[in-house]
């Protein structure tokens, strides 16, 4: 089913149950029995219409809609030669459930779900600080050639600027 099926689907509800409120009303406002037990039936078909239709609508949107995933177990996120960054999941019924994002997407979302742990672990008294090598020392930043920098965790110190880089 395509949206345009879901947006003409929707539309039809929402006919019927406008078609079915004006029968009520006429119904109301019938100035004898026989005028409002024709608006009676006529209300009594669209009611019947709208139910029909919301529950194929409701079948429509619960098919059409992806059931809660689970991220794979073996290479969930792969790099692909496009340079695409796919995430591969299973919904509840296994079926395979991929999303495929750019390379700048994907270092957005790293970079969202590293500040939001790193929010987490400050409120319950974890330091991310301390898990992470210095800058300094981590590759590409440190050459066979040269020595790593002596880290200094004293904040009021200033850093020096090495002279070959």
């Amino acid at each position: 089913m395509t949206g345009d099926d879901l947006i003409t689907d929707m539309n039809e509800l929402c006919v019927a149950y406008a078609k079915a409120q004006v029968a009520h009303t006429l119904a109301d406002l019938a100035a004898d029995r026989e005028e409002r037990r024709k608006h009676l039936a006529h209300a009594e078909y669209w009611d019947s219409a709208v139910s029909n239709r919301y529950r194929t609508l409701t079948e429509s949107v619960g098919a059409a809609l992806p059931d809660p995933v689970t991220v794979e177990s073996f290479l969930p996120v792969q790099p692909l030669p496009t340079g695409d960054i796919a995430i591969r999941a299973r919904d509840e019924r296994t079926r395979p459930v991929i999303l495929r994002l750019s390379g700048t997407q994907a270092l957005a979302v790293g970079a969202h779900l590293t500040a939001y742990a790193a929010i987490g672990l400050d409120r319950s008294g974890g330091k991310v600080a301390g898990a992470l090598p210095p800058i300094g020392s981590a590759p590409p930043f440190l050459t066979t050639d040269q020595p790593a920098p002596a880290v200094n965790d004293d904040v009021t110190s200033t850093a020096t600027r090495p002279d070959t880089y």
